[in-house]
């Protein structure tokens, strides 16, 4: 899935779509995409495109970026299982570095919750346009 592709899906997902997270009984709403508003050490992401969810627990929205998001996305769903990541997300993002990406280790479980909505919503297409 490239970024052009994700777009066209997340464009598709209702503001306030309940998305279901890694914990049972556990949901996030769905935002939309917004500008990040870059402030403090991570000025330099100012008006990079983030995912927006919210969550009942959190005062505060939950920003995801696109970049390590498409990672997950693009994964083997057996890699989003509980305790597991993919290796090239290892390798990419915890590989020892200070992340470039503000809250990347404390929000992996809301990027894991998305990018299984978003693979449940695209398999649900394609079998709908194969059976068509």
């Amino acid at each position: 899935m490239t970024k052009q592709q994700l777009f066209n899906i997340l464009s598709k997902i209702d503001n306030g779509a309940m998305i279901p997270g890694t914990v049972n009984g556990k949901f996030y709403k769905f935002k939309g995409i917004q500008k990040y508003s870059g402030r403090g050490k991570f000025s330099h992401l100012k008006g990079t495109d983030v995912i927006v969810l919210e969550s009942y627990e959190r005062k505060r929205s939950i920003i995801l970026f696109l970049d390590p998001f498409l990672l997950l996305a693009n994964s083997d769903s057996r890699d989003l299982d509980f305790g597991r990541l993919p290796i090239k997300y290892i390798e990419k993002y915890r590989n020892g570095k200070i992340p470039e990406i503000p809250n990347l280790y404390e929000y992996e479980s809301h990027y894991k919750s998305l990018a299984r909505y978003i693979k449940r919503l695209t398999s649900q297409e394609n079998q709908s346009h194969s059976s068509g």
